[in-house]
This record gives structure tokens, sequence and C-alpha cells, in this order.
């Protein structure tokens, strides 16, 4: 009996999405944002504490790109006893909080570059244990 179950759960194992995956799938979604900077950036490889200053200058301007890579990452969950847990503090928690979307005036926290390792792993996280956001489907529920 359990060899069955073993052998049941092994193509479901094989299906699963890594976060990465997830990720990708939400940006192949995004048909307003810069085709450009979604290749370039929708991975959670591409994106850390190091680049993530480039990254919002060269995608920033770029319609509403920065904001629904966010959404795809995040899940727009709020993350922020993660960050906590990781160390993240005071107004780049502000970042953590995805619900409300990614916080527009990145000059306030350029600060927060040191935290963003931190932040990007606990989204990573959730996108682990949870679906990717299919931007087309939210986009078309009421």
């Amino acid at each position: 009996m359990s060899r069955l179950l073993v052998l049941l759960a092994v193509p479901f194992a094989v299906l699963a999405l890594t976060p990465n995956e997830k990720l990708k799938k939400c940006c192949a979604t995004l048909t307003d944002a810069d085709k450009e900077c979604v290749d370039r950036f929708c991975d959670f490889n591409a994106i850390s504490q190091t680049n993530i200053l480039n990254y919002l200058s060269t995608c920033s301007d770029r319609g509403p790109t920065v904001g629904q890579m966010w959404d795809c990452a995040s899940l727009r969950h709020d993350h922020t006893k993660c960050c906590v847990d990781k160390g993240v503090t005071g107004k780049c928690l502000e970042y953590c909080s995805a619900q409300d979307g990614v916080p527009s005036n990145y000059a306030d926290y350029v600060f927060c570059t040191e935290s963003f390792n931190e932040i990007r792993d606990c989204f990573h996280e959730h996108l682990d244990k949870n679906p990717w956001f299919n931007k087309i489907k939210s986009a078309k529920s009421p």
C-alpha cells in the first residue's frame, strides 16, 4: 500500500513548480509590462540588493512593469512577519506588507537596498508554498 502511495505522489512532485518557475509563469502573463525588463529581471536569481537600483532605474519609467512584477513576486501577500524574523526593520517593512503593491516613491527607500535580499527571500519562501498569481485571471475577476 505504501508503495502505491509513493508511486502516485511521484507525478505530483515532478509537476510541482519552483518559486522561480511560478514567478516566470506570472511574468509571462504581463501584457502591459516592458518585455526587456521582464526578460532581464523576472527571476529571483537576477535581482538582488546589488542590482535593485539598476532594476528600478531601468524599469520604473516603463509603464506598470515594476508594480506588476512586484505583484508576481509578492503575491500581494503581507510578508511582514517573515521580514521581521529575517531582521528587516523600520520603513523597509513597507516593502514586506505587499498587499497594497510596491511603494512608488523609491527614493525614500534607497537605504532599504541593504534589506532587499531578505525581503526577496520572504517572497520566494511564500511562493514555494502557494500557487502563482495569474495577472490575466486576476484582471478579469470582479
